[in-house]
């Protein structure tokens, strides 16, 4: 009886794999339809003329926050299953290790992915700070070029200057 349940322990953790793959993949652009798609063309067409293949779309933060929160959804219920499991009497105590494993591993890869995440912010933060500088940095450049230059006055002074600490002047007021 054990080793059924190692084995549907096994398929149980499979599925948290598997089916999110299988559910979000293309309908044509991937597995054996496009497996099959290229078997074709390479029998019709000859290898020269085959087209370049499309540029992967980039993915959206989203989509990457919703596919980190499912998988952390799924580890979690496959956790919680094998814990209710174990504690129903059907398996073994150690039938909870891997799925505790598995989402032990996706939390640490996680806390790297935030990491990461932050410092990809904080560059691009600082890339954005250091574009502003310079532009203003030229703005002042081109302010300057643009202003008319200073006049420059001469100013007269007198043969004598007036100093009241000298011997025989008094300040008003002595």
């Amino acid at each position: 009886m054990s080793s059924t349940v190692l084995y549907l322990a096994i398929v149980a953790v499979w599925a948290v794999v598997l089916v999110p793959m299988w559910l979000r993949r293309d309908t044509e652009a991937t597995g054996i339809s496009r497996l099959l798609h290229k078997r074709d063309e390479a029998a019709e067409e000859p290898a020269e003329d085959t087209a370049a293949p499309e540029p992967r779309r980039r993915v959206s933060r989203a989509t990457v926050i919703a596919r980190r929160r499912r998988r952390t959804t799924g580890l979690a219920a496959l956790l919680v299953t094998a814990a209710a499991v174990v504690a129903s009497g059907v398996a073994p105590w150690w039938v909870t290790l891997p799925p505790a494993a598995l989402l032990t591993g996706h939390l640490a890869l996680l806390r790297v992915a935030v990491g990461m995440d932050a410092a990809r912010h904080l560059a691009a933060a600082e890339a954005a700070a250091a574009r502003a500088a310079a532009a203003r940095v030229r703005e002042a450049r081109r302010a300057a070029e643009e202003a008319e230059p200073a006049e420059v006055i001469e100013l007269l002074t007198p043969d004598e200057v007036f100093d009241q600490y000298a011997d025989d002047r008094r300040a008003v007021g002595e």
